[in-house]
């Protein structure tokens, strides 16, 4: 009994399945011979022709789009195949477990390699026009990657690079304003966007969309960064200083938000804040010149003589040839009662001029 209802169901299954198989068009059967005898050209007018006979069978479009116009390189007609897939059925897998939306990354991917690979070659180039052709070409190819996947954030981020570098700064603030307008968010897009607006002397819009950004994106440091500088160069200290301390408080081992607060507390005249924030610096970066120079100068500033004579000595030190080691450390001896050492460093500074 078992045996018969095992060979029923066996033979159920078959039937079934040639059922399947011949609900197939003849056009799709013909395609699939005409794809393995590599005649593409009859494939493709098969299944034009089974597009217009079985609209909801999504395998016909999907052979269009992979069989067809993808060994073509013919993107975007496959790309319009492959979103009709989708359309038909979401879920649809060609044999072998490909979807659509696998196909559809794969070439956004392909594409946005071929463009990255210019904009190294870019990158390499010494002649300025060779640069400038090879970006244009990565700038082609981004966006054609864009076409296939509009939301994709990389291809956007190498296409902003790309205006950067050719000095394109229409492009650059149109396409940053398509990815804000999406909801998409690039560190590095906004940074060349506001900094080319403040640039161009839109100041307070750029301060603006740092501060709308910076409400869902608190934790991105550069633009914070950027934000207190923005301030500082509009001589709002105080604000850029609350916000840097707070920066500070959160980041205590970002060397680069310490310079900025040594910054800011210089040009507000704290310079003894100013030398203390300089001298966090120097711990994370001891052989820095600049940063000598400015505490330097700091220490100088708030007239402790004494210091400032010995950070100028240490940038000697680093660099022989440093005039304004010199011209600190003369000044310091003067202002300590020392007249004969201190010409002795002002004739050598004078020498060196």
């Amino acid at each position: 009994m078992k045996l018969r209802i095992l060979l029923f169901t066996l033979a159920l299954f078959l039937l079934l399945s040639f059922f399947l198989a011949s609900c197939q068009s003849p056009e799709v059967t013909s395609a699939k011979v005409y794809f393995q005898q590599n005649n593409i050209a009859a494939a493709e007018e098969q299944l034009l022709i089974a597009l217009q006979k079985e609209p909801m069978n999504p395998e016909v479009p999907f052979l269009l789009a992979v069989q067809v116009h993808l060994p073509k390189k013919e993107w975007i007609a496959a790309k319009k195949y492959l979103e009709k897939v989708i359309e038909i059925n979401p879920n649809y897998t060609y044999p072998g477990g490909i979807s659509a939306q696998d196909q559809l990354k794969r070439l956004w991917a392909e594409i946005h390699s071929q463009g990255a690979n210019k904009f190294n070659e870019a990158i390499k180039a010494i002649l300025p026009i060779d640069k400038d052709s090879l970006l244009t070409e990565a700038t082609e190819k981004f966006l054609l990657a864009l076409e296939i996947r509009g939301d994709e954030v990389s291809s956007y981020n190498a296409l902003i690079k790309c205006y950067y570098m050719l000095d394109d700064t229409a492009d650059l603030v149109k396409t940053s304003e398509i990815v804000m307008d999406k909801g998409l968010f690039d560190e590095d897009i906004v940074l060349y966007y506001v900094q080319i607006l403040f640039d161009q002397g839109h100041k307070d819009k750029a301060l603006a969309i740092l501060d709308d950004v910076l409400t869902d994106h608190h934790e991105s440091v550069k633009l914070q960064e950027l934000r207190i500088q923005f301030l500082a160069m509009q001589d709002r200290l105080d604000e850029a200083k609350e916000i840097a301390r707070k920066l500070s408080e959160d980041y205590p081992n970002d060397v680069d938000v310490m310079y900025l607060l040594a910054q800011i507390y210089y040009k507000l005249g704290d310079y003894e804040s100013a030398q203390y924030q300089f001298k966090k610096v120097l711990i994370e970066s001891p052989d820095d010149i600049l940063v000598l120079q400015s505490i330097a100068t700091s220490a100088f500033k708030a007239e402790d003589w004494i210091m400032a004579e010995e950070y100028a000595r240490q940038m000697i030190a680093l660099d022989p040839e440093f005039v304004n080691g010199y011209t600190l450390l003369w000044k310091s001896l003067y202002n300590q009662g020392k007249p004969d050492e201190a010409e002795e460093y002002r004739q050598i500074e004078k020498s060196m001029r």
